[in-house]
């Protein structure tokens, strides 16, 4: 009971990042291949640069896009684990 925690714990920590990632390179139009994480800061700023270039139907699309993108990483990190535990399982 405990690892499956962690499992859902580390999948929703995973899956905020990417969605932290993701709406900061829509808003400031820079995607860096390498960049695994944004701060704070970072997305604070990115966040309210963006309220005087873009427009709130732009705006929603962007966290709508972001959304879809962290929550498509959850669940591919859920069913790859529970995949690769029942291969186990049945060893």
């Amino acid at each position: 009971m405990i690892e499956e925690l962690n499992l859902e714990d580390w999948a929703w920590q995973l899956s905020t990042e990417v969605y932290r990632l993701n709406l900061y390179s829509h808003l400031t139009g820079q995607a860096e291949l390498n960049r695994i994480s944004v701060t704070e800061e970072e997305l604070e700023r990115a966040i309210r640069d963006s309220f005087t270039q873009v427009n709130e139907a732009a705006y929603r699309e962007m966290v709508k896009l972001a959304t879809e993108a962290a929550l498509e990483t959850y669940d591919r990190v859920v069913s790859s684990t529970i995949k690769r535990s029942r291969v186990r399982l049945r060893s």
